[in-house]
Parts: C-alpha cells; sequence; structure tokens
C-alpha cells in the first residue's frame, strides 16, 4: 500500500497540466489576438497547430517512456526535464513581441510547437507514473483522487487567477503587455515547480522485466499501436473518453458566450462560477471516491456521467441557475478525471497479460490523442452550430436563434453526449473481479509462466 506522502507526492504533480492546459485553452487565443495583434484566422491556426503536434508527439514519449530504463527510473526523467523549459516557454508564450505580422506568427507557432512538446514531456509520464505506483483496484482511485484535487488547483492556477492577477497588475500601473508576462511566468514556475516536486519527493517503480531490445523506428511505434487499439477493454474506453471530452469542451467553451450573451454577465461573474466549478470538484472528491469503492469504478463512472447527462438534458428546457448547472456538471468532470486514468491502469494491466510487456505510457498516449482528437471536434462543432445561427461576433446583443443555439450547446448537447457514455461503458468488462484475475495472470507472466486465460476469463486463442 502506498504511504500518505507517496500519493501527495504524486497529487502535487496534477498541478503542473491542469495550470497549464486551462491558461492556455482558456486565454492563448485572447493574448495571441488582443494583444499581440494577430488577426483571428492565424491565432486560431497557431492555435490548431498545437493541438496537432500535441497528437502527433505524445505517441513518441509514452513510446519512449515505457522503454526508459535510467537510474532514477522510468518516468522521472521526463519529469525533470520538462519542468525548467516548461517555465521558460510559458513565459515567451505570453510575451508581446515587436516583431512583423508575418514573424510574429512564425515566432509564437515555434513556441506553441516547443510548449506542446514539453507538456506531453510530463503530461504522459506523469499519468503513466500512475499504473507503475499500485496495482491495487481501488488504491489507484485513491492516488487519482489526490492528482485530482491538485488538478483543481492547478485549474484555479491556470483559469481563475489570470484574470484576478492582470486586473491587480493593470491597477498598479503595470501595461497589459507586461501583465500578461506576468501570468505566464506566475503560471508557469508554479507549474515547473510542482513537477521538481514531484520528480524529487517521489520513489519511482523498477520494472526490469520491460523488453527494450526493439529498435525504434515510426514502423515500429505504429505496429505497437495498432495492437494496443485492439485490445477489448480498450475500445469502450476511448470511445467513452472522446464523447466526455466533447462535452467538456462543448461546455467550457460554450460557457463564456452563454454568460456573455444569454445572461449578459461580466468577467467577475465569470471567474465566480469557474471558482464555483473549481471547489465543487475538490468536494466531490471523496464522495466519488466511497461510491467507487462501495459499487465499482465502472458502476459510479457511468452512472455518475449518465445521470449528470440526464439533468443537463433536462436543464436546457427549464429554468435554473447557472451555478447549478456548474455544480452538475462539476460532478460529471469529477467521475471523469478521477476513474478514467485509473480504469486505464487496469487496461495497462490487461495488455501486459495479453503481450506480456508493459505499455503503459503508449496506452496512455493513445487516451491522450483522444482529447486532442474530442477538442478539435468539440470547438469547431460549436463553431458551426454559432455560425448556422446568425452568430454575430461584433454585437454585443445576438438574434433569438443564437441565443438558443448557445443555450443547447451549454446544456442540452454536452448532456447528450454524457448520455452516451452511459452506454459505450455497458461494454468495458473490467470491473473488481475480472482486474483480480488479471493481477493473477499477470504474476504469472512475471514468472514466465503458461497462461490459463487471456484475462477476460476465456481460454486463449
Amino acid at each position: 500500500m502506498l504511504k500518505f506522502k507517496e500519493k501527495l507526492s504524486y497529487g502535487i504533480g496534477g498541478i503542473s497540466d491542469n495550470a497549464l492546459y486551462t491558461l492556455t485553452g482558456t486565454y492563448l487565443l485572447l493574448f495571441l489576438t488582443t494583444v499581440s495583434g494577430i488577426n483571428a484566422s492565424a491565432a486560431g491556426t497557431i492555435c490548431a497547430i498545437g493541438s496537432i503536434w500535441e497528437a502527433l508527439i505524445g505517441p513518441v514519449i509514452g513510446y519512449r517512456s515505457d522503454r526508459t530504463n535510467s537510474p532514477i527510473g522510468k518516468r522521472r526523467p521526463f519529469l525533470l526535464a520538462a519542468s525548467v523549459p516548461i517555465m521558460i516557454v510559458t513565459t515567451l508564450l505570453f510575451t508581446k513581441v515587436g516583431f512583423s505580422a508575418n514573424l510574429r506568427v512564425l515566432y509564437y507557432g515555434m513556441l506553441v510547437i516547443l510548449f506542446w512538446s514539453f507538456f506531453s514531456c510530463e503530461f504522459i509520464p506523469y499519468i503513466s507514473w500512475g499504473a507503475d505506483l499500485t496495482e491495487d483496484y481501488h488504491e489507484r482511485t485513491v492516488l487519482r483522487s489526490y492528482s485530482y484535487v491538485f488538478n483543481q488547483i492547478g485549474m484555479l492556477i491556470g483559469m481563475v487567477l489570470p484574470s484576478v492577477i492582470l486586473d491587480i497588475t493593470v491597477n498598479l500601473g503595470i501595461s497589459t503587455e507586461n501583465s500578461w508576462s506576468i501570468i505566464g511566468a506566475f503560471v508557469g514556475i508554479l507549474a515547473g515547480t510542482s513537477l521538481i516536486i514531484s520528480g524529487l519527493t517521489l520513489k519511482d517503480r523498477k520494472t526490469e522485466y520491460t523488453d527494450i531490445s526493439e529498435k525504434e523506428s515510426i514502423g515500429v511505434i505504429l505496429r505497437e499501436y495498432i495492437s494496443i487499439l485492439k485490445l477489448k477493454p480498450l475500445i469502450p474506453l476511448l470511445l467513452s473518453s472522446v464523447a466526455f471530452l466533447i462535452a467538456e469542451e462543448m461546455f467550457n467553451s460554450s460557457r463564456v458566450f452563454y454568460i456573455a450573451y444569454n445572461l449578459l454577465k461580466g468577467e467577475k461573474f465569470l471567474s465566480l462560477v469557474m471558482l464555483t466549478v473549481t471547489l465543487s470538484g475538490i468536494v466531490f472528491v471523496p464522495f466519488v471516491t466511497a461510491l467507487s469503492k462501495r459499487t465499482d469504478k465502472k458502476i459510479a463512472f457511468m452512472v455518475g456521467i449518465g445521470i449528470s447527462g440526464i439533468l443537463m438534458v433536462i436543464m436546457r428546457f427549464i429554468n435554473v441557475s447557472v451555478i447549478i448547472t456548474c455544480v452538475v456538471y462539476a460532478f460529471a468532470n469529477t467521475c471523469y478525471w478521477q476513474l478514467m486514468p485509473s480504469m486505464m491502469y487496469d487496461v495497462c494491466l490487461f495488455q501486459e497479460v495479453k503481450e506480456k510487456t508493459p505499455r503503459s505510457g503508449s496506452i496512455i498516449s493513445v487516451q491522450a490523442l483522444s482529447e486532442s482528437i474530442s477538442m478539435a471536434f468539440g470547438i469547431q462543432l460549436l463553431g458551426i452550430l454559432l455560425d448556422r445561427s446568425g452568430f454575430d461576433s461584433f454585437s454585443a446583443v445576438q438574434n433569438e436563434s443564437a441565443l438558443s443555439w448557445i443555450s443547447s450547446s451549454f446544456t442540452l448537447i454536452p448532456g447528450i453526449f454524457m448520455i452516451l457514455v452511459f452506454f459505450f461503458m455497458l461494454f468495458y468488462p473490467i470491473d473488481r473481479v475480472t482486474y483480480i484475475r488479471l493481477t493473477e495472470e499477470v504474476e504469472m507472466v512475471r514468472k514466465g509462466e503458461r497462461l490459463s486465460s487471456d484475462g477476460l476469463g476465456k481460454m486463449p486463442e
């Protein structure tokens, strides 16, 4: 069993990815257009390049972290290597430069590639590290609860505090441009520091049985990913992940529009709403942990997100406070981010039974790839809906059709995708009983004994 200080050390690392992720997801487009003076289409292209690059570099990072046998462990070197560069790059990414228009696009395009490279370098090994630390079915959920709490602190740092810092620094007479540099440095330093603390205080688990004899090449990496995508438990998890993350992107992106145009509220109210989501997520962590222990991770996940989805659909047709809507969403969000990585860890054990060699980094990078795809699809869907509804970005008042579709994008559509998660998870085969069988099988694998089943209770073909 893991000690409290080990869970705490692992959890602290969770500050980094959510602080960086929410900072860029919420403010980078705004900074590039309103501060750096890059036109909207070029700024959107820069952000899209970042998502595409993250999708490409993630599998390579996952593949390499699985095959790293350094004196300080498998995952730790990646966290430490990314810590200082991510501080520098995040600061530069939110610093205005006086280059020509074309050179600015090139400059920020290169920075965004560097940013997502270092982000992947810490994010995938960090998530994968959880699978290495414990193989206890419930303890994996507990471990993720520590990470999720610090994820919420990271969200507070990356999403809520920038608007507060901007307001304070501008009132102190600091220019908007310099204020954004301060924000980038503030978030980058805190994110990098959390990686250093986690990397230096957490003991790595040695896995000498990892096979690193195969020569690395693009073909080898592709073959590995094809074999991973054939894993029976992974398919419903990936479908559930894509469905929920589309819901998340729709909800988060439309929230700004809903508050600004449907409620006619300003940035202070928006900050209050974001803070509500953050604090609600922290409050729900022990409840989700207890629910998953009493029932099962699968049951807690599908029922929690499914019920939240039904409530989101209902709230489209009744007058409910935006705060209540955000609390309902926060519960689904807690279920996803606390339980999905834990279930991915279980798939890692299943993969080791099937293929005899652990590939947790590669499996986690596949899940990260689904995040990139879902984000791109979700934001594109929202853009299409707004365009078709007659939304006018230059007007403070929108027509009834636009307001209706904004409301649907905030409640109805995310709710439908959450309900889909419930149905996809019906086909997920790993529960508590199956997991016990998997642990027995994996011990046989590590001892070089012949398997009697495929880990799901069936005789191997």
